[in-house]
């Protein structure tokens, strides 16, 4: 990181620079990730596998062995990019692509934190050029924006900031399409925090369109094991707790989607991270686990105390009392957890706009929460945010969301929820 804050002034001249004169000539060099090539070839394989499990390793040794002989004419020399952003990540990312072997999970991790760095620089840079271009408001511009404006072009051109930045664009695919063949590459296995530099990279540059894909790769992306030649992988189980996309995570693609207005992706981003099994078998294992372990001891522990506390009772027979008291602290211990577990699966004042249909069992509805957690965000940022217009929206696109939240058992704008609907 020191050498990136040593380069940053360089960088940034050469981006303000350089970039524009080239940055038209460079477009066709930086076209956007493609998709994987279906070039096959045969592989040995360490274990008998099924059928359709054999040809998914046939086809992902066949990319490995495909990909690493067109290395060189997928990341040629851009000339919209510094000097200083080849030589650094460019170079890099040869020697991991070009390898005929599984690289050094650290050595990739460092390459793409190098990108994140760069991809934080250009996102910089480009607020920066926007806060600098802003007309500063007026009061007949204020007084002109409390009316309705027909014309929808007229207004973005008069308010808003212009969209493209000269040269800098370039710089942000290039970075992207660099981070895009990392994380897809057959030998690198991605890890947690792999995942979470990449996701950061496309969410500093706007440009979170393979996020899904990613998501989908980083539960069944087939495992390859080094010291291997040819490479052999092994098919992961993608509904194992260790193929969970972090919420956190999960929220930094979301928020990305949101700020490009793509309601498609918002819901593949969702149908690929909290909606997957895995994160739901997660949610159990360190939130339910322990709780339910408990609910099942507690008989036996019940049991033993009644039996304990009966010998301290003379007035009737020490059976007698060992039922009596095993009874009663059940009976406590039992109603106490299940006003409990009421409690926690009935709240809703973190809802705002999406609530659960009613039949929605309780336990689908804790479970599930994470989900219309992001719906609900999603559904805020497309609506109104005046409170009083909620309920005005129209178009194909909010019947779209509508529709989608209603196949997922979930209301939006539930009627008797809304303000003066009470």
């Amino acid at each position: 990181m020191r050498h990136h804050l040593l380069i940053r002034s360089q960088v940034t001249k050469e981006i303000i620079e350089g970039a524009v004169s080239r940055g038209r000539a460079s477009r066709n060099l930086c076209t956007a990730p493609a998709r994987r090539s279906n070039n096959t070839h045969n592989i040995s394989q360490s274990r008998v596998f099924p059928p359709r499990q054999k040809n998914q390793l046939h086809q992902h040794a066949r990319l490995a062995s495909t990909r690493s002989q067109k290395r060189g004419s997928d990341l040629s020399p851009n000339p919209s990019i510094p000097s200083a952003l080849e030589d650094e990540v460019l170079s890099r990312a040869r020697a991991v692509l070009q390898s005929s072997t599984v690289p050094d999970i650290a050595e990739v991790e460092e390459l793409l934190q190098a990108c994140e760095a760069f991809a934080r620089l250009v996102s910089e840079e480009i607020k920066s050029f926007r806060q600098n271009t802003t007309t500063e408001p007026t009061p007949a511009s204020n007084l002109l924006s409390l009316e309705e404006i027909e014309d929808d072009s007229k207004a973005r051109d008069r308010k808003s900031v212009p969209s493209t930045v000269p040269g800098k664009n370039a710089a942000a695919q290039f970075i992207s399409s660099i981070a895009y063949k990392i994380i897809t590459d057959p030998k690198v296995y991605i890890t947690p925090k792999l995942l979470s530099t990449y996701v950061n990279i496309q969410s500093l540059l706007g440009r979170p369109e393979s996020l899904p894909e990613v998501f989908h790769l980083y539960a069944s992306k087939p495992i390859p094991k080094p010291k291997t030649n040819p490479l052999k992988f092994s098919i992961p189980n993608p509904n194992k707790p260790t193929a969970h996309i972090p919420l956190s995570v999960a929220e930094t693609a979301l928020n990305a989607a949101i700020k490009t207005k793509d309601l498609p992706l918002c819901f593949d981003i969702i149908n690929n991270s909290v909606c997957a099994r895995a994160f739901r078998y997660t949610k159990f294992l360190r939130r339910a686990l322990v709780p339910v372990s408990g609910a099942v001891v507690a008989p036996f522990a019940v049991y033993k105390l009644a039996s304990e506390l009966s010998v301290y009772l003379s007035n009737m027979d020490a059976a007698v009392a060992t039922d009596v008291l095993f009874a009663g602290i059940l009976a406590y211990v039992g109603f106490t957890a299940t006003i409990g577990v009421v409690a926690v699966t009935t709240s809703n004042d973190q809802m705002d706009r999406v609530t659960w249909a009613t039949g929605t069992p309780l336990r689908e509805r804790w479970m599930r929460e994470e989900e219309r957690m992001l719906i609900d965000r999603v559904a805020g940022a497309w609506g109104f945010q005046q409170r009083s217009r909620r309920g005005e929206e129209e178009g194909p696109d909010w019947e779209a969301l509508r529709e989608w939240i209603g196949m997922r058992g979930m209301i939006l704008d539930r009627t008797e929820l809304m303000d003066g609907m009470e």
